[in-house]
């Protein structure tokens, strides 16, 4: 069902609030998983069930600490204990859905609530002072990113900025805010919080318009972006070269959403060597590299994860020493889809491409039999 929810006074944000206030309150949710202004102004994710806290929620404001689709995989896992709504930007939706066919996290009893994605800063370069949010959403309505805010990279280059698969979406691109917050929801929802049809009309295809618009933009830096990425694996240095500086901290597997293994090898006593390991492999080689596997790491990673990378990038933003960890595995990831014909995250009922068997894929690569 199509409508819009009022606000007072141009106040989105205490729109939204009192839209997640009435979940709670009607008993389609017992608690909120979303964005929380803390003490201080820090954005922290929070599960919510007193309806009273969500005063303090806060979905819109650009920031991003985490890919919220490793906490809802925290909520639900295999089996969903309660009934969670969970507000959630296009990329942790997507990730979402890619940890539902991993088996990692379930959508039953879960209420997935999204909202259209201007960008997010990293937390470092969010201006906790000054910031204008209206300026902010008026300028996203519109179609232009950032409203002067130092946009993560990945932002910059994305490619799906809206996520319509939700049980009920928010949309910004394109709406006239001050006329009320154009939504689109499942009708039973809508028939618990006692909302009336609205048919959101010209404003769908403005967003339609804004999407478009913005989604040009961002693939032009996407293009540029991962091709510059592929010259240097086409060259001498190769793959090595970009994961040169690679202190093997772990942080980006940490952060990515998909890396969801329990028990891990580069965790494990197997990459926990004795000292005569190094002594033996600089004797070997004339010289060893400390940290050791940093290369085998990330390789690793790459062939676990590439066919399902959302590209949120906040592998990047985990990084302490700036490699641009979330357009390599964009770019590595982009080949493996193709190759797949494979779209992670949009369709729960899609299946995973290195899991499933089709017997008419791959003829090219030795003679059918």
């Amino acid at each position: 069902m199509e409508t819009l929810i009022a606000i007072e006074n141009g106040d989105v944000l205490a729109g939204l609030r009192s839209f997640l206030r009435k979940l709670v309150e009607s008993g389609v949710a017992e608690a909120v998983y979303v964005p929380m202004r803390a003490d201080g102004g820090a954005i922290t994710p929070a599960l919510v069930s007193d309806p009273s806290w969500l005063d303090q929620a806060d979905p819109l404001t650009p920031v991003m600490p985490i890919n919220g689709a490793r906490a809802v995989s925290a909520l639900t896992g295999k089996k969903s204990p309660a009934r969670i709504a969970a507000v959630l930007r296009p990329c942790e939706a997507r990730a979402l859905v890619e940890l539902v066919k991993l088996q990692q996290a379930n959508l039953d009893g879960l209420t997935l609530i999204t909202v259209d994605c201007p960008g997010t800063c990293d937390v470092k370069d969010y201006p906790a002072d000054g910031f204008d949010l209206g300026a902010y959403l008026g300028q996203a309505s519109a179609g232009t990113d950032g409203a002067g805010l130092a946009l993560r990279d990945a932002c910059q280059m994305c490619a799906q900025p809206v996520y319509d698969g939700a049980d009920v979406s928010f949309h910004i691109f394109g709406a006239d805010l001050s006329a009320g917050i154009p939504v689109v929801l499942r009708d039973e929802i809508a028939a618990d919080l006692h909302l009336e049809e609205v048919p959101l009309g010209e404003a769908a295809g403005r967003r339609g318009a804004v999407v478009e618009q913005l989604v040009g933009a961002h693939n032009q830096k996407r293009r540029a972006e991962l091709d510059a990425i592929h010259k240097v694996l086409d060259s001498d240095g190769g793959i090595a070269s970009l994961f040169a500086t690679c202190l093997r901290c772990h942080n980006c597997m940490t952060a990515c959403p998909i890396c969801y293994c329990k028990t891990c090898l580069f965790r494990s006593e197997a990459m926990f060597h004795a000292p005569e390991y190094f002594l033996h492999s600089a004797r070997r080689k004339g010289a060893t590299r400390l940290l050791s596997d940093t290369l085998l790491f990330q390789l690793t990673r790459m062939s676990h994860m590439a066919h399902s990378c959302v590209s949120c990038g906040m592998c990047s933003s985990a990084c302490p020493v700036d490699i641009p960890v979330g357009v390599i595995f964009s770019a590595v990831g982009e080949q493996v889809q193709a190759a797949f014909s494979y779209h992670p995250g949009m369709d729960v009922k899609e299946p995973l491409p290195l899991i499933t068997f089709k017997a008419d894929e791959w003829l090219e690569v030795g003679e059918a039999r």
